[in-house]
Order: C-alpha cells, then structure tokens, then sequence
C-alpha cells in the first residue's frame, strides 16, 4: 500500500515542499504538495529527483574502519568504539582543544543542536564550526552589526509587493530556481528589476537594468551609489532621523566616491549607476536581495553593509515590500547558524563569550559554566590548524571539504595529517578516502526534524523511512557520546524530542523558538520566528517599529572600499568566479550520482566571453587550462556573451575546482573569498609557467590590497 510522507526538498534554502511516496520501507517516488509555502507544489530538476539518492546503491549501509591502505566494512559496536577511542586518546594526551568538529548547514535544526551541545559536552572543544561559515557568515555579521538580529527582515513572497527588486551576486535561475515564477510575477506587475553581477544570462530581461561590475568592487559601487542617492536629493531624511544612528559618519566616508571614480573603479557606466540610485530613491518599495557573490569575498561583510547602507538611506526596510534580506544558500543555512554548532555560539544565537548567555545555557543543559569550552577556531581556520599539526582528530559530518574547502589541496593534505578523523556520511564522499573512520549518514527521507528557509520560517520535516544504515544521525551521536560517558545528555531518540528540548534552551536568546509547536508547524506550513511563549504565532515581518538594537535603531558603517587581497594583474590577469549551477548542489556528493542530473550536467564547463577566448586562442571543443597561484586545471569550455570579458565563471560541485581558489579570510566572517581568484587562461596542451605556489594566502593574513583607484 503506498503512503505519502509531508517534508522538504534537500537541497537549497527555499526549502520546496513535496511528499515522498513510500511502498512499505521503499521511496518509490514523489508527488506535488499543492499548499506547500512559497513554492505551491513547484520543483526544480533537482527537486524531482531527490528521492533517488535515498535507496541508491552507493549509499553506505555499513560502517567501514581502515586497515592501513583499504577499508574493511564492520558493524556499529565495532565502529563506534574505534571512533571514540581515537577521540579520546587524542584528548588524553594532547588536551580537548587538540580535537575538532566540522559540520553542514544542511542539517536540521536539530541535529545543528546536537553537534554543538556535543563537541561542548563530550569532546570538550572549542573547535566546532559549520561550513556555512563559507557561505552566508558575512551577511549574517553584517546584518547582527546594522540591525542586531542575523534574520531576513521579511518574507520572501514580499516581492509580490515591491516596486523595484535589486539582485546582488545571485543566480536566481539557477541556485533558487522556485523563486523565478516570483520574479515573472512581479515583473508582470511592474516591478522594475535590477541585477548587480559580473555575469548576465537567463536572470536578466528586457527592461532590467544590469551592472556588470568588476569583480571584487562591490562595496565602491554602493558606497557610490549612496553618495548618488544623496546627490540626487533622494535620502528618505525622516526613515534617517527617526530610525537609524550613524548615516553623517557614513555620508562623509563616501564622499570621495564620485560617479566618476565609481564608474571607473566598477566598471560600470556611470549613466547605470545614476539610474540604479534614481530607482531605489523614487521606489516607494524595494527589495535588495543578496547572496555569495558580493558575500564570498575577503572584503564580504564590508560590501554588504555597504548595500545595508543604500538600503537605509533610501528607507527600503521596516515595511512590507521593502527590505534588504539574504538568500542563504544551503538548505538549512539559516537555521544552521543559529543553535549552537558555531565556534562563537551557543543555541538560541547566544554568544559565546557573554557570561550572561553562558550562564543560561549551561543552567539548561545541568553543568556549570565553566565546563562549556570558549570561542573556537572557524571552518577554514580548524583545517589549517590540522595541516600544522595543532588539531589532531576531526569529527566530520554533513560536509565534504576535500571538494568544496577553499584551496583544496591544502585541505585535502590537512586531512592527511590528521591522526584520527571520523567522517559521517550518506555516501562514500571525497572526504571518506581520508577518513580512519565511515559512518553511514542519513538522508532527508530518513530524518524527523525542523529546517528554517531562508527568510526565517521553521518548518517541519517528518520521516519517510527508516535509516537505511538502521542507525541514524541522532543514534550515531547517541551512541558517542555514551562511550565518552555523557549519553544522559544526548538520550534522544526522534527529532521530536531533541525538537522540544532546542526549544526549550532557545528561550530568551535572539533566536527564540519557545513557542513553537510541533502540530502547528505542519498545520500551518511554517511559522516564522522569533515565536516566543507568548507569542506563538511567530514573526514574518522584523524591524516594523523599532530594530534589535537596544535604542531601536539601525546603524549605518562608515566603508572605505578596499580592493581584494590579492588583485587580478600580472601573470594572473583574469579573475575567476565560482558558483552553482542548475542541476547540481555543493560538492555534488548527491547530485553527482543521480542519473538524470547527470545526462543534463555531466561536468564543469568554463564559462568564457568570446573576446577572451579569442584573445588567449582557445579553439571550441578543446579544453582550456585555469591557472592561480594555488593551482591550474584542465576544463571544458564555452563562451558566454553575458559575461564580463576580465571574468571566468565555472561550477563548483566537482572535485579539482577550488584548487584553484584561496584560502585567504574576511578580517571579521572568516569567509574565504572564493569569488575572486585571480587566474591564468590559456589553451590546454601549452606550457605556462607553473603557479607561484610558494605564494598562497594565510588565513591569518588580513591585510588587504589599497584601492586602485
């Protein structure tokens, strides 16, 4: 008999629902959910085909320790001691911090919950860190800084309402491809649309304005735009006074941004720049999207509060169709930073080093505050401190960082140096080859949790099948922690209950989730929080009458646009951009198995403007080589007409493609800038010069490079 199971798609942070179709203990396939938020039933190609990841047949259904140059498959009692015996001879001799966790923002909140509780209270290190710290930690400190709350502002249906919609840095078509029929919509009604991007295509039509901005100077072309807006008489002055500190000291650091010197700095024409200010100052409602492109870049928190700026000036925030919001990229990327399994946080979006947060947190878990362990090392930052030998074992879960980590072949000889690594994982990922121990992972199919989309709202995902591994996440966590004597505070079962307990240690914090119900998310398709206690019914809409900041208000940043750390020039004149493409997800460790995703998208291709590619000889059908300083590949190649002629573009989800990328670090996200890697292009079968590889970027190096203007 076939049984319909209510949950979300896997994949990106719009989180489309959809029902699974279940014969028995089998995924047989899926059906629409009609009344699902935001998406109404609609699914992309890789929405549809999610449900083949769950029984194919390199999942991994059996633990698998090594015997020193191969794998040997072994049951859970075997596997998990070996896991915890690494661990804790680590610790014994080399103190707690000499141990690590790194984590995916895919994961429920629940299970976000639980890794931090348990890298805190049974391997006592300060090292935990997700690797949404490579994808949405600029726009989250941006946002903490301007409005003290790290949440979308308003719901993502808003565009329905807003007179102009500004996309920065995101490939709508293809990283949210849900959020189109939105788009068209309010299109159709007028909106006006404009896309800040080095890269046109699909996203951009007829009518739209485009800025095709020089790569890496993303906060000269708002900073300019502010000193525009102001120029042109279109400050909202009454939103500035009565809502926000700070826009004089931010005023004066933009005055020497002309439109001039912006239009020669961004490369975009000044007549673009002018008509971008003159629409968001005549617009009574706009709505500011961005994502990874103006974010991924070592200069990323700066250049977001630098929109934040325009934003506020112009008064787009407070109200319905208006605001300035992120789209975080992972599927759970916004919850995923908000329980706990950062370095420099506890549940709730506590933090940290307040003792005040410290205090409550420990009382809610039963042990004294001095047990809980400090602020720790970043994503990146715990990869370099393995390859220099400082942390010896990893716990790693829900991501594959030999693939999508930052300089790749520097992760990868991180990796190496480990002592003891213990990879958790649905699949035998990229990361497993180093691995001393495999642990089967769950699938969405198989988890009962919460997710939070992108723009704040909690839903509910609920189980379709059992763990094809039999254990599933919550047992594999349990059963560490018993053998490091503290199952008493990881003895859950369901998501439920780790559900109810998140909840209950979330009250009071920013992100307060106590007045959620488990009933009432499925019933009401989400609800957006904070939800307090006595407020249950959630919040889709901040910021209506005061900001989070104690006096209410929003504070503008003073920016002095900077130029990336190391400039495109020289040997390396091109700069390279990565990012998604339609038919696959981060390091493709589930896309890159299922067929049809496949036969649509079979492998990196290098996107090239002809003029480039004639410039540097390349011939149609025959590969070209990518060369930075942290290495060189090979790569098919196709032109691209819609992209700038100083820029590259190329898919990420495939192993090789951030060899090329630096591993330097934005002074205060601690992302790494992968959206802007200086490279060499040349025709492949030729002898360039060899990287200059005894060059690479520290990610204790901050130091920027001046602006070249």
């Amino acid at each position: 008999m076939e049984k319909e199971t209510t949950t979300h798609c896997p994949y990106c942070s719009l989180n489309c629902g959809l029902k699974l179709v279940t014969r028995g203990q089998t995924v047989t396939g899926y059906a629409k959910w009609r009344q699902s938020p935001f998406s109404s039933g609609g699914l992309c190609a890789k929405g549809v085909t999610a449900w083949q990841q769950v029984h194919h047949p390199e999942r991994l259904r059996l633990p698998r320790v090594r015997r020193g140059d191969r794998f040997v498959e072994v049951g859970w009692d075997e596997a998990l001691d070996v896991a915890a015996t690494g661990f804790l001879r680590i610790r014994e001799r080399r103190g707690d911090a000499a141990n690590a966790v790194l984590t995916g923002a895919s994961l429920t909140n629940e299970k976000a919950y639980l890794v931090g509780k348990f890298a805190r209270l049974a391997l006592r290190t300060p090292h935990v860190d997700p690797n949404g710290r490579l994808c949405m930690s600029s726009a989250g400190a941006a946002a903490v800084r301007a409005f003290g709350l790290d949440r979308a502002m308003t719901p993502l249906t808003d565009v329905a309402d807003a007179d102009a919609v500004v996309v920065i840095g995101a490939n709508l078509p293809d990283a949210y491809p849900l959020f189109m029929p939105h788009l068209q919509r309010a299109r159709r009604r007028g909106a006006r649309v404009a896309v800040v991007d080095p890269r046109g295509g699909t996203l951009v039509r007829d009518g739209d304005l485009h800025l095709a901005l020089r790569p890496g100077t993303d906060a000269a072309l708002a900073t300019g735009l502010l000193r525009e807006l102001d120029v042109l008489g279109l400050v909202d002055d009454a939103f500035v006074a009565d809502r926000t500190v700070g826009y004089g000291e931010a005023r004066r650091a933009a005055e020497p941004w002309t439109l001039a010197r912006t239009a020669a700095v961004t490369g975009v024409p000044a007549a673009g720049i002018s008509a971008l200010a003159r629409l968001l100052g005549r617009s009574e409602r706009a709505l500011l999207l961005h994502a990874r492109g103006c974010e991924q870049q070592v200069t990323g928190t700066a250049n977001v509060l630098a929109w934040i700026n325009l934003a506020l000036a112009a008064g787009h925030a407070g109200r319905r169709g208006s605001g300035i919001v992120t789209l975080t990229g992972q599927r759970n990327g916004q919850g995923a930073r908000e329980h706990g399994q950062r370095c420099d946080q506890l549940p709730g979006y506590r933090t940290i080093d307040d003792p005040a947060d410290r205090a409550v947190v420990a009382a809610r878990w039963g042990v004294h505050p001095g047990e809980l362990p400090g602020r720790g090392l970043t994503y990146v930052e715990i990869l370099a401190a393995a390859r220099r030998g400082e942390v010896a074992g990893a716990l790693v879960l829900s991501t594959n960082p030999a693939v999508s980590g930052p300089r790749s072949g520097a992760v990868r000889a991180a990796l190496d140096a480990l002592e003891h690594l213990v990879v958790v994982d649905p699949f035998f990922s990229e990361t497993c080859r180093h691995a001393t121990v495999v642990l089967p992972g769950s699938t969405f199919a198989e988890d009962e949790g919460t997710i939070t989309t992108t723009d704040g709202r909690v839903v509910r995902v609920d189980q379709a099948v059992p763990p094809q591994a039999v254990r599933g996440d919550l047992d594999v966590l349990r059963g560490l922690a018993h053998r490091f004597g503290v199952r008493h505070h990881f003895d859950f079962h369901t998501g439920r209950e780790v559900f109810a307990e998140l909840c209950r240690v979330s009250e009071g914090g920013p992100a307060d989730y106590s007045g959620l119900d488990w009933e009432a998310l499925r019933d009401r398709g989400g609800i957006f929080w904070p939800a307090p206690r006595h407020r249950p019914e959630g919040t889709p809409r901040l910021h209506l009458d005061r900001f989070a900041h104690p006096d209410g208000r929003a504070r503008f940043t003073p920016i002095e646009p900077t130029g990336p750390t190391v400039p495109a020039g020289g040997a390396y004149p091109l700069v390279l951009a990565t990012g998604r493409v339609r038919d696959h997800y981060l390091s493709g460790n589930q896309t890159r198995r299922i067929p049809d995703l496949v036969r649509k998208t079979p492998g990196p291709v290098l996107e090239v403007h002809p003029q480039t590619a004639a410039a540097v000889g390349l011939v149609e059908g025959a590969h070209a080589r990518v060369a930075s300083r942290q290495g060189a590949v090979e790569l098919s190649w196709a032109p691209n007409p819609h992209l700038r002629r100083d820029t590259l573009f190329v898919g990420y989800h495939w192993p090789g493609i951030n060899d090329l990328t630096s591993d330097a670090l934005d002074p205060t996200s601690r992302i790494a800038g992968m959206k802007h890697t200086p490279v060499a292009l040349d025709p492949a079968g030729l002898t360039p010069a060899a990287p200059d590889t005894d060059r690479v970027c520290d990610p204790s190096e901050d130091a920027v490079a001046p602006n070249p203007a």
